[in-house]
């Protein structure tokens, strides 16, 4: 009886996964496809926005090709001190922009993003982007001066479909 149930657990749990990725598979296509345009699959909405609970709101994550060319970007909202420690490098070029939160003026910014590239600090007291070749080991990166009142925005953007896993370097 007990390995009737087993098995019926097991069955269940395969049938479960199968659904799954069906259902998972089923969507991508819809989302390719869209209004059933030629080009309507170009035109992503939902499917990049994403809670992520060391940012504010709601981030926008489009890497491992969902922008169906060789660039990946995440949009995230700063509303508290954060700071990235692990020195690391990749494969392609990235470039990380610290932008004021108020859209009817970015320049309005009262953050400091500490920076380091290869070992050598940087300050950032005004909007800016850092860019960042390819295999240049960079972080950590602390931003501080920050707050819901005045928040800002980090957007990374990567010349690269798949961000993958990026290459840990001494600091």
């Amino acid at each position: 009886m007990k390995r009737a149930i087993k098995a019926s657990v097991i069955a269940a749990c395969f049938v479960s996964i199968l659904i799954w990725s069906g259902l998972n598979a089923s969507s991508q296509v819809s989302a390719e496809k869209k209004d059933g345009s030629k080009y309507g699959k170009y035109v992503l909405t939902d499917e990049l926005y994403i809670k992520i609970p060391h940012y504010t709101g709601t981030s926008l994550v489009a890497r491992d090709g969902k922008l169906q060319g060789n660039v990946s970007m995440c949009y995230h909202c700063l509303t508290k001190p954060i700071s990235f420690d692990k020195p690391h490098s990749h494969d392609f070029e990235e470039t990380l922009c610290f932008i004021g939160g108020n859209p009817l003026d970015i320049t309005d910014f009262s953050a400091v993003v500490e920076y380091t590239i290869n070992g050598e600090k940087h300050t950032l007291t005004k909007p800016g982007c850092v860019s960042m070749p390819r295999g240049l080991a960079h972080c950590p990166i602390s931003v501080k001066n920050v707050s819901p009142e005045k928040p800002i925005v980090f957007l990374e953007v990567s010349l690269s479909s798949s961000y993958g896993t990026p290459k840990a370097s001494k600091p």
